[in-house]
């Protein structure tokens, strides 16, 4: 299957958005969740956390007052965001990508191309150059609200032939490091069909393509948001504004089943924050490698596993370790672990029953979505809670878990050791307790509950 040459394997890497600040239009203010200073400590807690794999962190709320603000200009760096030593947010930014990368850890920026607010500067351009999908009267339609304000969105292709999208693309380059980062994430680039000008479904798809192969010439990734299987006049929900917009038209609006549209964007963007609209048959048939995620569908979740967000936890619990780390390694461990894991396999034979999956792996491996358990010829790796996983595919550092806390023995068969130094992993850093003897492929552990330990095999 043809596809860009990543320059990340997203199947195994942990990445993940940050939301830093939204807007206080009222106040003409940033509300500020985590400044870039914070940013750069979670990110040592994360690598501490995580044991130094490979990590993307997006930045979102990184421009302008915050959170989808001034799109789809992106060349404006929230200053409340900016260090006291610093004289700009700019600089602060660029400090935190440099320093980031001590850390195993990439800094790039959430961005969107495919949102327009009226009062971005580019905004009569826009209008101007037929730029955002119409309705039947030619005027700009508003389709959403974005903190408060109208949004519309653009068209792609007038989008793509005026320049446009070029000159904001390379504001973007110039003002934040995503060229040196090599990925940047731009939300919600999906399709909204211009009625006057008529711009449907394929050429809007095709003019996406311009744009993402546009991007990728300049060494970048494209990570996003959906699973984008569009087809003419559709949406998901009957009463989406596009919807409401597309039956001026007055055509046929009869709703098409997603699995018979072609996943458009396959092979140009190789992972998303919500793999959606995605069937068992592709999840066997599509390599993890040239598409990843976090799978919508929960029954495919429990079977396959799936990328998790990082922002929801820093979100609900805030800057400081001690309040997210828990969460965060439960997640960690029994979902992206897992992933991770399942990932490195071949994808052999599924079976369904009753809503719920069974799928076979290579090397003896199975996954039961309705149990929430993998085995390996027998060998137990994850059994709801408890899971006991090579951290990464050299096999030399494994890491157990147990929600509800476990002491006993643990089958192992991945060791390619028979004694391992003991840790504990905290935020803070690893605690030594002890070394452990590995036989016939099981160790005897001791977890308690919420924690993980580290083993590092010993020659």
């Amino acid at each position: 299957m043809e596809h860009y040459k990543w320059n990340y394997d997203y199947s195994q890497t942990l990445w993940m958005k940050m939301f830093l600040a939204r807007p206080d239009f009222d106040n003409n203010r940033s509300e500020v969740l985590i400044t870039f200073e914070q940013a750069l400590e979670i990110i040592k807690a994360a690598d501490r956390l995580t044991q130094g794999i490979r990590k993307i962190v997006y930045l979102v709320g990184w421009q302008g007052l915050g959170h989808d603000d001034c799109y789809p200009v992106m060349d404006t760096v929230n200053e409340a965001l900016k260090r006291d030593c610093d004289a700009t947010g700019k600089e602060s930014l660029w400090w935190l990508y440099r320093e980031a990368k001590k850390y195993h850890t990439v800094v790039s920026v959430h961005g969107n191309v495919s949102d327009a607010v009226a009062q971005t500067p580019i905004f009569d351009a826009l209008v101007k150059a037929n730029a955002l999908a119409n309705d039947l009267s030619g005027a700009p339609a508003v389709l959403q609200t974005l903190n408060g304000r109208a949004c519309y969105k653009t068209s792609y292709p007038q989008l793509w032939e005026s320049g446009i999208f070029k000159r904001v693309f390379n504001g973007l380059c110039e003002t934040v490091p995503v060229r040196e980062a090599g990925t940047v994430h731009l939300d919600n680039f999906c399709i909204a069909e211009s009625l006057n000008p008529q711009t449907y479904v394929q050429a809007q798809d095709e003019a996406r393509n311009k744009m993402l192969d546009y991007i990728h010439s300049l060494g970048i990734d494209v990570t996003s948001e959906y699973t984008y299987r569009e087809a003419h006049f559709r949406n998901e929900s009957l009463t989406h504004p596009n919807r409401e917009m597309y039956a001026q038209a007055g055509e046929d609006m009869t709703e098409v089943p997603w699995e018979s549209v072609p996943m458009r964007t396959l092979g140009r963007i190789p992972a998303t924050w919500w793999t959606s609209q995605v069937s068992l048959r592709e999840c066997m048939e599509i390599p993890p490698q040239l598409y990843s995620g976090h799978l919508t569908d929960p029954a495919l979740l429990r079977v396959f596993y799936g990328a998790m967000h990082g922002e929801d936890i820093w979100m609900a619990h805030g800057a400081a370790p001690e309040n997210w780390a828990a969460e965060f390694m439960r997640q960690f461990c029994t979902m992206q672990l897992p992933y991770f894991y399942l990932n490195r396999l071949q994808r052999q034979k599924a079976e369904s029953a009753e809503g719920e999956y069974t799928v076979y792996f290579s090397n003896g491996v199975v996954s039961s979505g309705k149990e929430g358990r993998i085995t390996k010829n027998g060998a137990v790796l994850k059994n709801g809670g408890d899971v006991l996983l090579p951290l990464d595919e050299t096999g030399s550092v494994f890491i157990a878990y147990s929600e509800n806390g476990k002491d006993g023995l643990w089958d192992i068969p991945d060791a390619a050791f028979d004694r391992a130094e003991i840790f504990e992993i905290t935020a803070e850093g690893n605690i030594p307790r002890g070394t452990a003897e590995i036989s016939d492929g099981r160790v005897r552990l001791r977890v308690a509950p919420g924690t993980a330990v580290g083993m590092k095999g010993k020659l």
